[in-house]
């Protein structure tokens, strides 16, 4: 049984995330942007940068928010360090916390309080020290440095050949622990194999190992299909009620994405992956809590809109292209919605390529509502809906 395995495409939601706010702009003092930041003096304030590289070897007074390709933390941080990118690199003292997301996390340094971070590959290095608990999640986890309190890890593959002083709690498929392991607190895994434990290594507590229970999935996919059901009536519903309170701008806006499609690809591309990371930020530094709750609220509203503009773009094409027809009625637009959520429902029958249809059909819909805007409320009088 596999169930860890869902950690793989959370680990690699956070890495595009990341990696697409590389596209921020500075917008204060101490927040950078570029293909490269390199700094080597101290800083006295909160740094936020986002970069294909980001290099900060200098001691930094206060918090740490970068987000790129390649990082690389090596002078000692007094506040809270939160690092999103594909290659992870904290080596340097940290006073506060860490949340870090990418394909490879490494830490070598000494953590002032608690860690979470998710990854292909998540590493605590030989010299690295976390004072308070630790949460690790990724498709590989290696521990041979020292935790001070509770350990959770959920992988598919975890190593231990560190100190833990607290109760240890694994959820995986493997796990190794190593000669040089010492466990002070309780050891609890839950795995379908029993953890393999190497002579000379210390576990100080209990040992228990839980089998990973067998589930009867057809409860489950019962309760799936009838959800699946009423989800696709309610975008139904959705779609139309939509289309009837807006017909003209919902027309014009669908067929941005066959006028402008590389514009309205991008732009959907920047909005999907950019927002989601904003709302993190903002909820886990907690000083912008409600400002993110909204803003996750606007962003679900945003792609429910884009794929009904999708849809609608469907309905269009098919109108116009097969039928002929350039101003339909209310009625068999109606009708022709209809039919094309029926279309795109079968379309999903097809392994991949029908998820990859409707993907791109929402993502082409929110940049053809971003574009729209643009286009509709343009100070310099562009407005104009084509």
């Amino acid at each position: 049984m596999h169930m860890p395995r869902f950690i793989q495409p959370i680990s690699l939601i956070l890495i595009l995330l990341g990696i697409s706010l590389t596209s921020l702009l500075a917008h204060e003092h101490g927040h950078e942007a570029g293909y490269t930041i390199l700094k080597r003096q101290p800083i006295a304030h909160d740094f936020y940068g986002a970069a294909e590289m980001v290099l900060i070897s200098g001691r930094v007074s206060g918090d740490v928010v970068v987000a790129g390709q390649r990082l690389s933390l090596d002078g000692p941080v007094t506040e809270d360090v939160i690092a999103a990118g594909e290659i992870v690199t904290i080596n340097g003292d940290v006073g506060d916390d860490v949340r870090a997301a990418g394909r490879l996390v490494r830490v070598n340094g000494q953590v002032g309080d608690h860690m979470v971070a998710a990854g292909e590959t998540v590493t605590l290095g030989p010299q690295s020290k976390i004072s308070n608990w630790a949460s690790l999640a990724g498709r590989r986890i290696e521990v041979f440095g020292k935790v001070g309190k509770v350990l959770k890890i959920a992988a598919e593959e975890v190593i231990i050949a560190g100190e833990l002083m607290g109760e240890v709690n694994i959820t995986a498929e493997e796990v190794k622990i190593l000669a040089d392991a010492v466990i002070h607190g309780p050891l609890r895994v839950q795995s379908p194999n029993p953890p393999e434990i190497a002579t000379g290594a210390r576990i100080l507590s209990s040992v228990e190992h839980v089998p990973m229970p067998e589930v009867d999935f057809a409860p489950v996919l019962k309760v799936i299909a009838l959800a699946g059901l009423v989800v696709i009536v309610g975008l139904i519903l959705t779609g139309l009620v939509y289309f009837l309170m807006f017909p003209q701008f919902s027309i014009a806006t669908a067929r941005q994405i066959e006028q402008n499609p590389l514009i309205t690809l991008g732009l959907g591309f920047v909005v999907l992956l950019l927002a989601p990371l904003v709302i993190v930020l903002l909820l886990s530094t907690g000083v912008g809590y409600l400002l993110g709750v909204v803003l996750a609220a606007a962003y679900l509203l945003m792609v429910i809109a884009g794929g009904m503009t999708g849809v609608i773009y469907v309905s269009d094409v098919a109108l116009r292209r097969l039928f002929n027809k350039e101003a339909a009625s209310k009625g068999v637009m109606v009708a022709t919605l209809i039919g094309a959520f029926v279309l795109l429902g079968l379309v999903q029958i097809i392994p991949f390529i029908g998820s990859l249809v409707v993907l791109l059909l929402t993502v082409m819909g929110i940049g053809a509502l971003k574009y729209q805007f643009w286009q509709q409320y343009d100070p310099q009088g562009r407005g104009e809906c084509r």
